[in-house]
């Protein structure tokens, strides 16, 4: 996309950051970060969603990622890639998907 004159495109904020050959584009003046989508400042932002068909077998590897992710090791790895954990957010329930209470 970078050499395509005027194109846009939609990347997660730390990949677009790093690349000193595209724009962050601002709306209504905020930057894309994430204090700005957690105050609803920036009102573009998305949440990466687990899904699964059923709970999974407790001794599958579905179900240890999912435990992997919620432990404070995963969080420390989300963290570190400059994202946020769900539960940290100000308002957490942004992150489940309309009508479902369960999402993980």
């Amino acid at each position: 996309m970078a050499s395509t004159p005027g194109a846009l495109g939609h990347s997660e904020v730390g990949a677009a950051a790093a690349r000193d050959d595209l724009r962050q584009i601002r709306i209504d003046g905020y930057p894309a970060t994430l204090e700005g989508a957690d105050e609803g400042a920036y009102p573009y932002w998305q949440t990466e969603i687990a899904y699964t068909y059923g709970e999974p077998p407790a001794d599958s590897i579905a179900a240890g990622f999912l435990r992997y992710l919620a432990a404070e090791v995963g969080k420390d790895v989300i963290r570190s890639k400059g994202h946020r954990p769900c539960a940290e957010l100000d308002k957490p329930l942004l992150c489940r998907p309309s009508g479902t209470p369960s999402a993980r």
